[in-house]
């Protein structure tokens, strides 16, 4: 079904709304042509994966409450909001063709072309989240999107976060900007998608702890409860990633059996709620002339008498729904007969426009419709072909800078350190796709893909000359296919760099087989040639030891998986990972490739046990890496667990509550450390982290469309020793009091 809504507002001086005592002068009124229904309001993935606006309390809303807004099971944070996460297990899955900036760092806050959402709403609509920072500062996440039209949808987003952070320059200040565009023509014979993204994402960066100020962290030393006394390595650098995309992809229906139908159906269903609307009106305009009367003042003279019990209740008995209800109204000296040509006669105040029912009712009689005449669509039975563009042009900017040369990172060219790296890219995108019974959904595709990765100029060293870019680009083509035969669901993507300044070529394919919402089981596997990442490839830094330029060969990536969900049960997560040429930052900064193939599994378990109010949720990954450790360090199991309460409070259930406490445990390995200047993670054998707890309470609340949050981080702080590090020298953080709510709002 689908629900229009329009904005009116009241014109000065009258308009039959002005009858109501509760509306006001400036009271904005909204019309609906029909009832919305929580179903009604839409959020559609680049792929057209459509999912619903959900304002409910879950468990699962609590896990994803943070600034990226997404579960982190596989992550650790660092101390401050805003600051960046170290890995705790990989995903190896659906891999692009072509590279990237690098700086991985500072990417868990970007939005990605996936990561923008398209909208279809009934109503305008606005969502806000917000969170408290660390010692000063907050994150705030809003958005408003609206449907000017069925055919148009806009949305607009930003996202904002400041964090001062308890330790010494640790800010982190972050700016996000989406907004959206979403059409269909009436006819459905051309449709767009289009977004503009902004970003801005600032870190001061102090080189964690010294060994002195680890030294009073670890032994808990009073004097260092402050975290801002502890020293750090430097205090005068930071750095940002900032950039813009535009992104737009459209098509024309070349054509369609289903089309016509839909077209029919459209049609019939405007004049079907058109006519539901206008009977409507009608009794509601039968019930308010009736009200009137019955609220009128009554003239109190001895000329005419007062109705009698018995006559007061013939009138409140009387059927407002007979063709001609007669009103016997022995106050009012007369007996009312209301006929289909009497009219709304409302207060002379507050009322100048007069409505005729028998002019609504004529209105009706015209529609002649029924939904009997509509035309049942068959979606086995569609075919069609269309013909479509995308188009996607992205600038990137990593900047590191340093006030003053740091002996941390080595000897450097100038006295000032200023890092610019610039990256501009562009992909167009033609497609062609067909439709038909059985084959399901075939898309055949060709891309151009323009890339300048460069610097400010040439760096001429004593043993190597290191350019300032790498320019091209490339032609590739491919297809991808999609289908279904009843519950088994089939996907598959190929695609193959043909011709340019780089190689590549990526094969994917799944299978599912799904059983209503009971269970389901999913099958995919996918082999992928990429070249490594720029900043792999070429970088340029005023310290002298971060300056190279390397020529990789492709990573080739090979995968298989499974998932399986069973509800009221479990669900499963396994993939096996055969990686060769894998590039990383070894122990000195410093781009490398792996000549033993990486082997790794991952394992992921979860379920939940209910019993009466209390939950007990958990999640346990094993990983395991039988080749390639060296390399590659993840720990062996992380566990979360979550014992927690459900239960609506207070007469009317006006406030549903969850309150529990949450545990997670990973087992120690030598984590990755943390390197500012390139916003990377690289290899180090010299401290393990990990086998500590993180305890946490929460108490969430649901009142009406607002979900509160209620924090208690860490909580166990004080009495599992002061060994928790979110990598080398950085300690996570300390016990931390955090509140924030989601709030949705629907005119």
């Amino acid at each position: 079904m689908t629900v229009d809504a329009q904005i009116m507002r009241q014109e000065e001086g009258g308009g039959v709304f002005k009858s109501d005592s509760t509306t006001f002068k400036n009271e904005v009124q909204i019309k609906l042509s029909g009832e919305t229904k929580y179903t009604d309001y839409k959020i559609i993935s680049i792929n057209n994966d459509t999912t619903l606006i959900d304002t409910t309390l879950t468990i699962a809303k609590d896990y994803k409450f943070n600034y990226i807004r997404k579960d982190n099971f596989e992550l650790l944070p660092f101390a401050n909001q805003g600051q960046t996460y170290n890995k705790l297990g990989y995903n190896f899955n659906d891999n692009s063709l072509f590279p990237t900036i690098g700086a991985n760092a500072k990417h868990y806050n970007y939005y990605n072309i996936e990561d923008v959402y398209y909208y279809d709403v009934p109503t305008p609509t606005s969502e806000f989240m917000y969170r408290t920072g660390m010692e000063q500062g907050q994150v705030l996440d809003g958005f408003l999107t609206l449907n000017t039209s069925r055919q148009l949808n806009i949305f607009i987003a930003y996202k904002g976060l400041r964090s001062l952070g308890k330790y010494r320059n640790s800010l982190a200040s972050h700016g996000n900007f989406r907004t959206s565009v979403n059409y269909q023509s009436k006819n459905n014979f051309y449709s767009l998608k289009a977004h503009y993204m902004s970003f801005d994402l600032l870190n001061n960066e102090n080189g964690g702890l010294t060994e002195a100020s680890i030294a009073y962290f670890e032994n808990d030393d009073p004097n260092y409860t402050d975290r801002g006394r502890l020293e750090v390595n430097y205090v005068d650098a930071n750095n940002m990633f900032e950039g813009k995309r535009y992104f737009l992809d459209h098509n024309i229906n070349l054509f369609s059996k289903e089309n016509k139908s839909e077209k029919h159906n459209a049609e019939l269903s405007d004049k079907l709620r058109d006519y539901n609307s206008t009977l409507k009106e009608i009794e509601t305009l039968k019930k308010d002339t009736v009200s009137y009367l019955m609220k009128s003042k009554i003239d109190a003279s001895p000329k005419r008498p007062s109705a009698t019990k018995k006559e007061k209740d013939e009138l409140a008995k009387t059927d407002l729904n007979k063709e001609n209800p007669v009103i016997n109204i022995k106050a009012l000296g007369k007996v009312i007969t209301l006929t289909k040509k009497d009219t709304l006669k409302l207060d002379s105040i507050h009322a100048i426009k007069i409505k005729k029912i028998d002019s609504l009712l004529i209105v009706a009689a015209g529609l002649k419709v029924d939904s009997s005449q509509f035309i049942t669509i068959d979606k086995n039975a569609n075919y069609g072909m269309k013909l479509g563009h995308t188009f996607m042009y992205e600038t990137q900017h990593y900047r590191f800078k340093q006030a003053a040369v740091n002996p941390f990172f080595g000897e450097a060219y100038e006295d000032i350190i200023v890092d610019h790296t610039s990256y501009q890219k562009m992909n167009n995108e033609a497609y062609l796709q067909f439709e038909a019974p059985y084959v399901g959904i075939l898309r055949a595709k060709a891309n151009y893909f323009n890339y300048n990765y460069h610097y400010n100029s040439i760096l001429y060293l004593d043993t190597q000359t290191i350019q300032d870019k790498l320019k091209g680009n490339a032609i590739a083509v491919g297809a991808d296919w999609k289908t279904n035969f009843g519950k088994l669901y089939l996907n598959a993507d190929a695609s193959s760099i043909l011709s340019g300044d780089l190689t590549g070529n990526s094969i994917k394919g799944s299978v599912m087989f799904k059983k209503d919402s009971v269970y389901s089981f999913k099958g995919f596997a996918e082999i992928t040639s990429k070249t490594a990442d720029f900043n792999k490839l070429l970088f340029q830094s005023d310290y002298k030891d971060y300056n190279w330029q390397n020529n990789f060969k492709n990573e080739q990536i090979k995968n298989v998986g499974v998932e399986f969900s069973y509800k009221n049960w479990a669900s499963i997560n396994a993939s096996y990972n055969l990686i060769d040429n894998y590039t990383y930052f070894d122990e000195n900064s410093l781009p490398a490739q792996a000549n033993e193939t990486l082997n790794y599994l991952k394992v992921t378990v979860s379920n939940s046990i209910t019993f009466r109010k209390f939950t007990l949720d958990n999640t346990v990954m094993y990983q395991d890496v039988s080749s390639g450790e060296s390399f590659f360090k993840v720990p062996e199991i992380v566990t979360r667990n979550t014992l927690y309460y459900s239960n609506y409070l207070f007469k009317g259930k006006p406030l549903y509550l969850q309150t529990g406490v949450t545990v997670k445990y990973f087992t120690a390995f030598n984590a990755n450390a943390y390197n500012p200047l390139l916003s990377e993670f690289v290899l180090q054998n010299n401290q393990k982290i990990g086998n500590f707890p993180l305890l946490d309470f929460f108490a969430n609340a649901e009142i009406r469309r607002t979900r509160i949050y209620l924090k208690v981080e860490n909580f166990g702080a004080s009495f599992t020793g002061r060994n928790y590090y979110s990598a080398p020298t950085y300690p996570y953080r300390d016990l931390t009091v955090r509140f924030g709510l989601v709030w949705n709002w629907f005119i």
